[in-house]
């Protein structure tokens, strides 16, 4: 094996990890993209930190809706799951 082949094989290990840290810590993600973390009333089977880019998550009446943790990208902006991005 070269050693091209195992510099580039540890450099793909790492990025991957990277990758799945943040999207398993969406909390730092949220900060990382410029977010602010806040509380919202959402669907009851709605987990933390909800796609915002999407419409539904955050939509069910008071009867059928918990409060979880989101992340706030402030205006014109909404969280995709990874990031905060501009809505189009």
């Amino acid at each position: 094996m070269s050693k091209t082949f195992f510099i580039i094989i540890v450099l793909v290990i790492i990025v991957a990890g990277c990758l799945i840290y943040l999207w398993v810590n969406k909390e730092q993600t949220c900060l990382i993209s410029g977010g602010t973390v806040a509380t919202s009333s959402c669907c009851e089977a709605t987990g933390g930190f909800p796609n915002t880019c999407l419409i539904g998550a955050c939509g069910c009446p008071p009867q059928y809706s918990h409060e979880v943790k989101i992340c706030d990208c402030g205006m014109d902006k909404c969280f995709g799951g990874i990031f905060c991005k501009k809505i189009e």
